[in-house]
Formats: C-alpha cells, structure tokens, sequence
C-alpha cells in the first residue's frame, strides 16, 4: 500500500473521521510487518486494538426473579415523592404565615401614620377657624368703616 496513502488515513484515524473500510486497512498494514520506520510507534497501538476487540467477558448477567426490583424499592421512590411534597408544603406554609406577621407590623405602622395625620390636620383645622373668627372681626370692621367713608 502506499505510504502516503496511509499516513493520510493515519491522519484522519487520529482525527475520527474514517471509515469502518479505512480502519481495517490501516489494521492491515499494521499487521503486515512491513511498518515505515517512522510509524512504527502506531503499530502496537493497533496491536492493542486487535487484542482488545478478540477479548470476551465470560460473565454473562442473567434475567431473573430475584434481579426485578422488589415492591418496597417502588415504596421507597413514591415515599421520597411524598416527603418531597410535605417539605414543599410546609416551606409554602411557613412563608405564608412570615408574611402575614410581616403585613400586622405594616399595618400597625399605617395606623400610627393615619393618626399622627390626623392630628396634623386637626391642628391645621383649629388653627383655620381661629383664623376665620378673626377675619370675622375684620369684615365687622371693614363694615364699620365703610358707613363711616361712604
């Protein structure tokens, strides 16, 4: 085969893009012997290989009764399920409740607000009609004046 040939499959066997085809050709001339001087660090790579793919286990598994899941491992996902579950609730609860705490210290809050409004515009009120009765005693005296100049 030809040395260029082969380092171009060489080159696109180390980058994964060869063919089932071109892979046992490089196999091939692995096995030959006849290895240029300077690929010969590629041959026991390939020897591997070929070691590799003959080897067989000699464990099989078998399929039997005693390999299906009992019916308490089913138990135990549903129950991991449901504690899942009770430990959301309970989170969603909690949170609830913290907020409702949180709105009663709003809301007292809002009712010392409104009452200190209200006593500032009761003030502003007291001092308004305060004010108007005096204007009161001015319009008398604006009346007063304007029989006197007319």
């Amino acid at each position: 085969m030809d040395l260029q040939k082969i380092e171009q499959l060489l080159d696109a066997y180390l980058e994964g893009t060869t063919s089932l085809a071109e892979e046992k050709m490089l196999q091939e001339y692995f096995k030959s012997g006849k290895v240029a001087p300077h690929l010969e660090v590629y041959q026991d790579m390939f020897a591997f290989f070929a070691s590799a793919k003959s080897e067989k286990t000699s464990v099989t598994p078998e399929i039997s009764e005693t390999n299906k899941q009992p019916f308490y491992k089913y138990m135990r996902k549903w129950g991991a399920v449901a504690a899942l579950l009770v430990v959301a609730l309970g989170v969603t609860f909690f949170i609830n409740n913290n907020s409702n705490k949180i709105s009663t210290a709003e809301q007292i809050e809002a009712e010392l607000a409104f009452e200190k409004t209200k006593e500032a515009l009761n003030f502003i009120s007291y001092q308004f009609n305060s004010s108007a009765q005096n204007l009161a005693v001015i319009q008398e005296f604006e009346k007063s004046t304007n029989k006197i100049f007319k």
